[in-house]
């Protein structure tokens, strides 16, 4: 398992973990054509290497997965106060998501971030009554105004903006582009939005 640091966006303060953009993603996401974590740097072949052996490793024994970030958090000589799950990717599936929880309850110094658009193993693990740590924030990851799904716990919802896009944003958050200054994301509540400008 590796972590990924140094991007500009997060800077090297925020550590990711990331896996492979679409092998992870849903089969109808909206974004798959011109995903960003399918250009630029994550073209790089030890970039897309480094992903491909992080969903080798959670498919092959997920609990060292788990447990090797786990002992990054908490090994670290310095305390991490914001991470992010998947810059590239998404949450696999509902035994990926119980050990993203677990990493976040072994690790309380760290706020995680996730935006996913895998919103029915998140409606399903709430509805079942499991709990999401605190300190494991979920962002339910829209689209266009043609995508729907279903939000029925109200979590925070990230928002696309196209060229020439009519919606009213007024009331959403906008990204700054420097998420090591601003770490507004990490505090989103329920009923709040952000909204990116397409990239």
């Amino acid at each position: 398992m590796k972590l990924t640091n140094g991007n500009s966006k997060l800077s090297a303060s925020i550590p990711s973990i990331n896996l492979p953009a679409g092998l992870t993603c849903r089969a109808n996401a909206p974004c798959r054509q011109g995903c960003y974590a399918k250009k630029g740097t994550f073209m790089y072949k030890n970039i897309r290497d480094c992903y491909m052996q992080n969903y080798l490793d959670f498919k092959n024994n997920a609990t060292k997965y788990f447990d090797d970030i786990i002992k990054f958090f908490n090994n670290s000589l310095s305390i991490f106060r914001y991470a992010r799950w998947h810059s590239s990717g998404d949450i696999v599936d509902f035994n990926y998501f119980d050990g993203m929880c677990r990493v976040a309850e072994a690790c309380k110094e760290t706020n995680f971030l996730c935006f996913t658009k895998q919103y029915e193993i998140i409606n399903t693990w709430v509805l079942f009554g499991n709990k999401i740590p605190k300190n494991l924030h979920i962002v339910f990851s829209g689209w266009d105004e043609d995508w729907q799904f279903e939000n029925p716990y109200n979590f925070p919802v990230a928002l696309v903006r196209f060229k020439n896009d009519k919606r009213d944003f007024s009331k959403a958050k906008e990204c700054t582009g420097k998420c090591y200054e601003c770490v507004e994301c990490w505090k989103l509540k329920k009923g709040q939005t952000v909204v990116f400008d397409k990239h």
